[in-house]
């Protein structure tokens, strides 16, 4: 959920299955990440909204659907919204 938030309305169905199941493996990455350095994350917060909403962010510099209001690099070709 975290992931597709930023981009829920720029980008196609697909696209957005797409964001939350990278989403899902950039958490279980962190998380067993954090576990690993020996953090004290007790509610997993940084890998959900941490990690999650940066892949969010940078999900919809790839893929925003200019239909849509988005500018994403691979409708566009463009990676002006990556650079941001």
């Amino acid at each position: 959920l975290v992931s597709i938030t930023a981009g829920c309305a720029s980008v196609k169905h697909w696209e957005a299955i797409l964001i939350g199941a990278i989403g899902g493996c950039v958490y279980c990455f962190v998380s067993l990440l954090i576990q690993r350095l020996k953090i004290d994350d007790v509610v997993d917060a940084f890998a959900v909204h941490g990690a999650c909403g940066l892949w969010g962010v940078l999900a919809l510099g790839f893929f925003g659907d200019p239909e849509a209001g988005g500018n994403g690099l691979f409708h566009t070709g463009k990676a002006d919204q990556l650079g941001a």
